[in-house]
């Protein structure tokens, strides 16, 4: 990961952040969206699974029925056919649970969520986005105002070396001029001098506004950072809230999955097959058979 490069401090510089509470409102619609195209897409899906396994069982049913009894589909090879569409039957009841789930519990669920962490405005906008605004502006504006005297102070004491150099560059092209008289010379001499002490007068003055700022900048810190943290906070809440939700759907899904296996319908399998409920031949009175002795 590559760090960017420090960037100078600058009034505004807050504006991302702010936007953070539209932005996560419009990704809070973009997934209960993307839930209620989901929820759309099971619901169909189960609709079809149930229409084919309607269809394919009625099918089956009237061939055995037609055909009896000399079908090839009978016994454990019919009841196997039989278990292939009961799975679908099975699949179709859970991917309309996961729809339900998607357009009805989740999706009233976030709409709630919504409607109560987003306060809009009677004009526009968030009541969230306004406070941090007007939070962050205040706690800037003295450091802003600060800052823009430093701006000026920088400004004028560059102007003011500029115009010393210029005065040191005229005064040795004087000295190296053989035919300027002395009191031309002395006159530009003094004009160096003037430059030189205006200059100096220019940057104690640019000093003394950049100690004013400097020595402000920690207080002007922690009033932002307050501001900020709370900022983040409100973030963490909507980040959390956000992929609970999808965690939430992911368990949904596993949860109908295992729900389908019922355990009443295992033990009645078991009970038929290999308990009291399978085919038993009785002890009975047996017909005297004279061909069974032979």
């Amino acid at each position: 990961r590559f760090l960017s490069p420090p960037l100078p401090p600058q009034p505004g510089n807050y504006e991302q952040t702010i936007r953070r509470t539209d932005q996560s409102f419009q990704a809070c619609n973009d997934i209960m969206s993307c839930f209620l195209e989901r929820a759309k897409v099971e619901k169909h899906y189960a609709q079809q699974l149930s229409e084919w396994s309607s269809k394919w069982k009625t099918l089956s049913l009237t061939s055995l029925f037609l055909s009896f009894p000399f079908s090839p589909l009978y016994g454990s090879l019919m009841r196997a056919w039989q278990c292939f569409f009961s799975s679908a039957e099975h699949l179709s009841i859970l991917h309309f649970s996961i729809s339900q789930s998607l357009d009805t519990e989740e999706g009233d669920k976030m709409k709630s969520w919504q409607k109560k962490t987003f306060t809009k405005k009677i004009f526009c906008g968030f009541l969230e986005t306004h406070e941090n605004e007007i939070g962050f502006a205040r706690a800037q504006k003295p450091w802003a105002k600060r800052l823009g005297k430093l701006d000026k102070a920088c400004n004028a004491y560059h102007k003011a070396c500029y115009k010393e150099q210029v005065a040191i560059d005229r005064e040795m092209q004087a000295k190296e001029n053989t035919e300027l008289c002395p009191e031309k010379l002395k006159k530009i001499q003094d004009a160096r001098e003037n430059a030189s002490e205006e200059k100096d007068k220019v940057r104690k003055k640019y000093e003394k506004v950049l100690e004013d700022l400097t020595s402000y900048t920690p207080h002007y810190m922690e009033e932002m950072e307050a501001i900020f943290d709370k900022s983040q906070e409100e973030e963490r809440k909507r980040i959390s809230f956000l992929k609970q939700a999808l965690y939430i759907q992911y368990m949904n899904i596993l949860t109908h999955s295992i729900c389908l296996s019922v355990e009443t319908d295992d033990l009645r399998w078991w009970k038929n097959n290999h308990g009291p409920g399978m085919p038993t031949d009785w002890p009975m009175i047996e017909v005297y058979n004279c061909n069974s002795l032979q």
